[in-house]
């Protein structure tokens, strides 16, 4: 199984670097218009007091932060993951705000918050999950750490849990093992 899935992340890293700078600023914002649309799954799911996980994009990710805004401009509370490198498990901090000021870069480029005002995972209505590659069944393959594997199990059943990537990242299959975690459904634009 790690065979294929090296073999993919390769593919998936190929496709994603292939992408120009114009397209992929259109891809964030298409992202935001999708999840944001009349019937998007983001404006179902805002309410005051609900709690919206997503990511800080490295640069060959696709940009939510645009969709995270208008998040906290509706009055819903953010969550953003913060790792623990050497204990290899990942815990959800809220934000208040996506101003540069209040982040800092870790030692693998990811933006964390200064303040770690930690929340329960069960708490988490909705998760936005970064990935190399999905499939339309949810099958998801990250970066090979394991983060969102280990930290998934911890939401509760009603977290809706959507996977954002570009339409290149789509596959037709993404190889799984019994420790890979599924997403509800899947964004890719």
């Amino acid at each position: 199984m790690s065979g294929a899935k090296q073999a993919m992340r390769i593919a998936a890293r190929a496709a994603v670097s292939a992408i120009g700078s114009d397209a992929r600023t259109a891809a964030s914002t298409r992202l935001c218009e999708a999840l944001w649309a009349d019937d998007g799954l983001l404006r179902a799911s805002c309410d005051h007091g609900r709690i919206l996980m997503a990511y800080m994009p490295l640069p060959d990710e696709i940009d939510p932060t645009a969709a995270m805004q208008r998040w906290l401009d509706a009055g819903g509370r953010l969550a953003v993951p913060v790792t623990d490198w050497a204990g290899c498990t990942m815990d959800a901090a809220e934000v208040t705000s996506l101003d540069a000021a209040v982040f800092d870069a870790g030692p693998h480029g990811i933006h964390e918050p200064r303040d770690r005002a930690l929340l329960p995972a069960d708490a988490i209505a909705v998760a936005l999950v970064p990935g190399l590659a999905f499939d339309a069944a949810g099958g998801r393959l990250g970066r090979g750490a394991g983060f969102y594997d280990r930290f998934l199990p911890r939401v509760s059943a009603a977290c809706v849990v959507i996977g954002v990537c570009h339409t290149e990242q789509l596959m037709e299959t993404v190889p799984q093992n019994a420790l890979d975690r599924r997403v509800a459904c899947v964004v890719a634009v």
